[in-house]
């Protein structure tokens, strides 16, 4: 009796959901009848835009300042950040938690696995650094040094090291007391493609080493840094962008190429120098690449759109409207929706919600 009975209020839930969103689509089918384009388009967006019952909300409310995400090198583990609560959830083992900031961080880098964390704090003249501790309260380091707030400094997975920029040279300081920083690459090993123009540096984590961005102005190189060695090695001299989008296993991409020609390029990282790859060429809307697993697939969003893609494959937009995404874990998708909600959802969609979005299309090209 109690299976006959959990069976029926499954079908129950699973006719009631359906039933809502065929009720929708009778809706809308007779105000395009009417020609109540506007109010239609409105009312579908406004599906889209929501997350569904199953997604899971990690925040409905915007924050005051822009919300800061980053992600463990493997994205697993999540780090969000919203005005000073500092939020994360690890998909590997469940757990999820948060702790407040005294102040509000104007950015946030993580460790490899996102276990630890950099934060900056702007000031009168530059920003001052906080070594961060992201499971437990074991780490609280504030460092002595007065930075730029323009670069993007980096943290070691145990959190024993932070590594900054002062006057376009790379530090390494302990994060314990005294403070002891100490010059490991200077400014002629790490110089950008152009010398007139002031330089941005930036750090991000693989293994127990970094990849650095140094550039400006849609033009970077990409140095591959050891700080056991105190070495830096170039990868690439055509990057357009200093963002790093985490693949599956082993890689990582970014974008290279020159203005008005964008190549995807993947890092594929294991022991010693990454190597780079060009694979092709791609538009504007592909410009944030976050590889799926086990296809050579991605999925990118562009003018609050969220588009599935592939060199072997046309680009289809999804039912699914964000401002800002990121994949998490193997294939979810982090959602930032024009309301200043944070969701994660799956990617698999039923059958109304891809004729939602073409009634969404059709009435908003009216």
């Amino acid at each position: 009796m109690i299976r006959v009975l959990s069976f029926l209020l499954l079908i129950f839930l699973s006719w009631n959901c359906k039933s809502k969103q065929e009720s929708l689509i009778e809706e809308i089918q007779e105000l395009l009848e009417e020609q109540s384009y506007e109010k239609a388009s409105g009312m579908l967006k406004d599906y889209l835009v929501k997350p569904k019952s199953d997604d899971e909300v990690l925040s409905s409310e915007k924050p005051e300042t822009p919300r800061i995400v980053e992600l463990s090198y493997d994205r697993k583990r999540l780090i969000y950040l919203e005005d000073s609560k500092l939020n994360w959830r690890d998909a590997s083992d469940g757990s999820n938690g948060s702790k407040s900031l005294d102040e509000v961080p104007a950015s946030l880098a993580v460790s490899l696995n996102a276990n630890f964390a950099l934060a900056e704090y702007p000031m009168t003249n530059g920003c001052r650094l906080f070594a961060i501790s992201l499971k437990n309260n074991d780490l609280l380091y504030e460092s002595g040094a007065q930075i730029s707030c323009r670069n993007r400094g980096g943290i070691s997975d145990d959190g024993s090291k932070i590594y900054y920029f002062v006057d376009n040279q790379l530090y390494e300081e302990k994060t314990v007391e005294p403070r002891t920083p100490k010059l490991i690459v200077s400014k002629e090993k790490i110089t950008p493609p152009f010398a007139g123009l002031k330089a941005r540096f930036f750090l991000y984590p693989i293994g127990k080493d970094f990849l650095l961005f140094s550039g400006n102005a849609g033009s970077y190189y990409l140095y591959y840094f050891q700080p056991e060695k105190k070495s830096v090695e170039k990868i690439d001299q055509e990057v357009i962008s200093p963002l790093i989008y985490y693949g599956t296993g082993d890689s990582a991409y970014y974008l290279g190429g020159s203005i008005g020609r964008l190549h995807l390029r993947r890092l594929q990282l294991g022991k010693g120098k990454p190597s780079s790859s060009k694979l092709f060429t791609i538009s504007r809307k592909e410009i944030n690449p976050w590889k799926l697993p086990g296809k050579n697939e991605f999925v990118s969003n562009y003018s609050g759109k969220v588009h599935l893609w592939g060199p072997s494959r046309k680009s289809q937009v999804l039912p699914l409207l964000c401002e800002r995404i990121w994949l998490v874990d193997q294939n979810k998708v982090l959602c930032e929706n024009e309301k200043g909600g944070l969701y994660l959802t799956n990617l698999d969609f039923p059958e109304e919600d891809w004729r939602i979005l073409k009634l969404y299309e059709e009435a908003r090209d009216k």
